[in-house]
């Protein structure tokens, strides 16, 4: 099993993630991400550039990633800025394999690893452009870091080892916070219930915990000076206000808090998750804990405390997403595994109870299981122990594997290309560069169309002012600007066009 299970990990993953790398051009915000990425190759790399401006809504950690990516093929394609999706989930699967296979044995690290990627989210957001599965990939290195710092913790490992473990999850969080602001968030929504549980919080007021956060924080405001000096404290400090604002508070439109949210949020998370959301809730219940060993016990409450306390706070905050939620998702499938597992094992005490004939080791699954507890003896340690209630796990889990890769087949050659028909962002940008003279910088104000703009593959500038159009040049109107046309000084026309919603696009010219 050691050996095949690497090479089967790795096929799985270069099936779901690889496979629609380059399927359709990019979709909404996905172009967005690539285009700031394409500014990190103009060097950029600091901060996040958009059309000459300092963007600042999101850190520059997912478009360096995309940047980085690009620099073989010395520019940014819909491939390479959807290369740090299938790096980050890749990267994710493989630390909840050795996590499992740590805890509970190699087959549970292999059907961890199987069963992690098999959500509607991770179907849509991998492989993509998009900046939710890079800060996945981060936030699953921190706990999985964290948790091994609490073993090191308990079993008085090596004071190195102990700082090394904390400064690294630390770390991880530091550049989950580089890439995403909520990092800190999911992280410390984890660390502080499970130190709770564990009565252990004094570790969060420890001084190698208090190091690590030294080192991490110091890492972000070191980038935070760095880019202030260059932009300014107040852009920089008014943008992440408003970013923030935007996020926990309701918009101005809303008619009070959204109650019936807090309750359709979790709903719609675990319906993402299906089916393995169902063996997840299945872990709640009382008793459950009580069939494993102190390391299986370990495994849950990290599971637990990664999955609940994230949904929970998600769900109150509004303005909220279904996909704000991925980064629990690894801790929400693992803890659905274990709740696989728990079936197996009450399915192997109701066939032993019956009087069921043992089944020979070579029909066992892929899966390590406890053997039953005795009332006069204490749990045991699920690795050490191979399940034998027939191979009925293993075939139900080989099915469901074929009909998620049969979903992965639907989702890439059909779905993907019906949802990006008709949008034509890379005609209107053939389009656009067909007229607008090489050398020329185009210029833009209220247009947000990136797709167009990423795929037009030029110059271009955001204006605030019409009197600031340099003349002669070239401009893109939206509809409302150029029924405004007077007061870009009689521009004229030099093309009617449509974005990918649709709505009108008129290049200009003024002389």
């Amino acid at each position: 099993m050691p050996r095949v299970a690497p090479p089967l990990i790795a096929g799985w993953c270069a099936a779901l993630f690889v496979y629609g790398l380059t399927a359709g051009p990019l979709y909404r915000t996905e172009s967005l991400r690539a285009a700031v990425g394409a500014e990190c190759l103009r060097g950029h790399w600091l901060y996040p550039v958009l059309y000459g401006e300092p963007f600042l809504t999101k850190p520059p950690g997912h478009y360096a990633a995309i940047g980085l990516c690009s620099l073989p093929l010395g520019g940014v394609t819909a491939a390479t800025a959807r290369l740090p999706s299938v790096v980050a989930a890749t990267v994710a699967v493989l630390l909840m394999y050795g996590l499992f296979r740590r805890e509970l044995g190699e087959r549970a690290g292999l059907l961890a690893a199987l069963l992690l990627p098999t959500s509607v989210l991770w179907l849509d957001k991998v492989p993509s452009a998009e900046i939710d599965m890079t800060l996945v990939g981060w936030v699953t290195a921190a706990l999985v870091l964290f948790h091994r710092a609490l073993e090191s913790e308990s079993r008085q490992a090596h004071p190195s080892r102990r700082v090394g473990l904390w400064c690294g999850a630390l770390l991880c969080v530091a550049a989950g916070t580089l890439t995403k602001w909520t990092a800190p968030a999911f992280f410390y929504l984890t660390v502080i219930p499970l130190l709770c549980w564990r009565r252990q919080l004094r570790l969060l007021f420890g001084w190698r915990h208090l190091l690590a956060v030294g080192v991490a924080a110091g890492a972000c405001a070191a980038w935070a000076a760095a880019v202030a000096g260059q932009v300014g404290w107040d852009v920089l400090a008014d943008t992440v206000r408003r970013e923030a604002a935007y996020r926990f508070n309701p918009p101005p439109k809303a008619t009070g808090y959204p109650w019936g949210e807090v309750v359709t949020y979790p709903l719609l998370v675990l319906a993402a998750h299906l089916p393995l959301s169902a063996f997840a809730l299945a872990t709640l219940r009382p008793g459950f804990a009580r069939r494993w060993d102190d390391r299986g016990r370990r495994l849950l409450q990290l599971l637990h405390c990664w999955t609940w306390p994230s949904l929970l706070f998600w769900a109150v905050v509004p303005n909220h997403n279904v996909r704000y939620a991925l980064p629990l998702s690894p801790g929400l499938m693992g803890l659905g595994v274990v709740g696989v597992i728990g079936w197996c094992m009450r399915s192997r005490e109701a066939e032993a109870r019956a009087g069921t004939p043992r089944v020979p080791r070579a029909a066992c699954p892929p899966v390590c299981l406890p053997k039953p507890a005795r009332a006069d003896k204490p749990p045991v340690a699920p690795r050490r122990f191979a399940l034998r209630s027939g191979s009925r796990l293993r075939g139900a889990v080989v099915a469901f594997l074929v009909c998620w890769l049969a979903v992965k087949i639907v989702f890439v050659e059909v779905v993907v290309p019906r949802r990006t028909a008709g949008r034509d962002a890379e005609a209107t940008a053939a389009t656009l560069r067909e007229l607008v003279p090489p050398g020329e910088t185009l210029y833009l104000f209220r247009l947000k169309d990136e797709g167009v703009m990423f795929y037009y593959g030029r110059p271009a500038r955001r204006l605030h002012d019409p009197r600031h159009l340099p003349r002669p040049g070239y401009a893109v109107l939206i509809r409302r600007e150029w029924d405004d046309r007077a007061a870009f000084g009689g521009a004229e026309p030099v093309r009617w066009m449509y974005d990918q919603q649709g709505d009108p696009l008129v290049l200009v010219r003024t002389r």
